[in-house]
C-alpha cells in the first residue's frame, strides 16, 4: 500500500468512527461540499454534504450505548489526484427498548485530492435487493 492508499484509509477510518461516535461537526469533515451520496434510506440521493447533513435527524436510529459502524474488507487504490475504495460496513446498535438490529452494506467511496488533501467526492452505500 502506497502512502496515499494509506491516507485514504485513514480518511475513511476518520468518517466510520466520527460516526460511531456522533460525533456530527466530524462526519463530513473529509468530504466536499458539493459530493453526490447515494444511501440505502430515502431520499436516495443527496447533492450536496449540507443537505445529506440536514437529514441526519430524520433517519438516525436513537441508539443507547456502543453503535457498530465498522469498515470491514475495505479495497483502496489512489492516483495522484483520485482515488476510491470500496467494500462492507457492518452497522448496528441497541434502540431505547431493549433490541438490538445489525446489517451489513456495501460502500464505496470516490476522492479527490484538492490542496493536498484526500476528500470523498461521492459516497454510495446499498445493500442488496431481496427478490420474491
Amino acid at each position: 500500500m502506497n502512502g496515499d492508499e494509506a491516507t485514504i484509509r485513514d480518511v475513511l477510518e476518520q468518517w466510520a468512527e466520527a460516526t460511531r461516535d456522533g460525533r456530527e461537526e466530524e462526519i463530513l469533515a473529509n468530504h466536499l461540499d458539493e459530493l453526490v451520496l447515494f444511501d440505502v434510506l430515502s431520499p436516495l440521493q443527496y447533492t450536496s454534504a449540507a443537505q445529506y447533513r440536514d437529514s441526519w435527524q430524520s433517519w438516525q436510529p436513537d441508539t443507547r450505548g456502543p453503535v457498530q459502524f465498522a469498515l470491514q474488507d475495505l479495497a483502496v487504490q489512489a492516483g495522484a489526484d483520485v482515488g476510491y475504495a470500496f467494500g462492507l460496513l457492518q452497522c448496528g446498535g441497541t434502540l431505547p427498548d431493549g433490541q438490538t438490529f445489525g446489517e451489513t452494506v456495501r460502500i464505496t467511496f470516490c476522492l479527490c485530492k484538492r490542496s493536498g488533501q484526500w476528500k470523498v467526492a461521492h459516497q454510495h452505500v446499498s445493500r442488496p435487493v431481496e427478490r420474491n
